[in-house]
């Protein structure tokens, strides 16, 4: 594994990290679910938008495709906060994070169906592992319809993640990568924002950020989660396959349950822990032999030694 790929799989760690306060900051915010993410789009927006100027660098993407990928990426992203706030109030934060990162599956698909990644066999056993380990987390959390409605949110909203997550991973195969990072991610945030917004106003939620704790919590959800945490995911999420970002993204859910189960009183059976433990397993299984990257377009001058292109 080259020096690129470790930088990269080590800020997405840490990205994921930063991620793993996110459900957190949802339980003990007292607001509704659109209000919730349209603020920490709000303000990570805002930091974006002051980074870039302090760097000097245009607030506007200069490529088309880059602002449309960004855009689908911003709304996908919604459509998760939504889904996944949803599942939080009904399951709680740990089990909310868990359910989410379902998306690990729906990445490995839009990865050999769309950017035509290969697994290994590695690889295969790991997704075998994680599915066999969110499963045991699961099974105790859908002993009620209130319980399967919240694991049905759970599950959908890791669906439009990976859809968000797989956006963002082709706009990093344009011919400037996209754009620089932070305009991205502000693009992104600006629609994810609107969309929101417009969830929030439509269900005649209140936006009223009602006492000190609310506030705390949606600045952690906005700066540390949205602002920290993205950025470092969207600027490595181009370096490593698709599904390897899946599995790496997948520690985030687990730290978020232990957090929940170890300090928040969150009642656990044996084998949730059990579960918990081998979706970590899963993710170090996944790491030996990742799938196998698109490979870039050779240069130009190449291009006639290496024969005619598939269109």
């Amino acid at each position: 594994m080259s020096l690129s790929n470790n930088r990269a799989i080590i800020e997405l760690t840490v990205g994921g990290l930063m991620l793993s306060l996110s459900a957190l900051a949802v339980a003990f915010a007292h607001i509704g679910a659109g209000g919730a993410g349209f603020y920490r789009m709000l303000f990570a927006s805002i930091l974006c938008f002051l980074l870039l100027k302090v760097r000097r660098i245009p607030v506007l993407l200069k490529s088309y495709r880059a602002q449309l990928y960004t855009g689908l990426a911003g709304v996908f992203l919604a459509i998760d906060l939504v889904l996944w706030h949803q599942s939080i109030y009904v399951v709680g934060p740990g089990i909310g994070s868990i359910l989410t990162n379902c998306q690990v599956f729906f990445m490995t698909v839009l990865g050999m169906c769309l950017l035509k990644e290969r697994p290994s066999i590695y690889f295969l056993i790991s997704i075998l592992l994680a599915f066999v380990g969110l499963y045991l987390l699961l099974v105790p959390e859908m002993t009620s319809s209130l319980g399967i409605k919240g694991v049905v949110f759970g599950v959908l909203s890791g669906l439009a993640y990976a859809i968000c997550v797989y956006f963002l991973k082709i706009n990093t195969q344009l011919p400037d990568g996209g754009g620089d990072k932070t305009a991205q991610m502000l693009n992104l945030g600006i629609w994810a924002a609107l969309v929101l917004l417009g969830y929030a106003m439509f269900n005649g939620e209140s936006l009223a950020i009602v006492d000190a704790q609310t506030l705390v919590m949606l600045i952690i959800y906005g700066v540390l989660v949205q602002f920290v945490g993205w950025l470092l995911v969207n600027r490595s999420i181009g370096s490593i396959s698709l599904g390897v970002a899946g599995l790496i993204l997948l520690l985030e859910p687990v730290i978020t349950y232990f957090i929940d189960v170890t300090f928040l009183g969150k009642a656990s059976s044996t084998f949730q822990v059990c579960g918990a433990l081998l979706t970590i397993f899963a993710v170090y299984i996944g790491s030996i032999k990742p799938p196998e990257k698109v490979q870039p377009l050779p240069p130009a001058k190449e291009q006639k030694r290496a024969g005619p292109l598939r269109g």
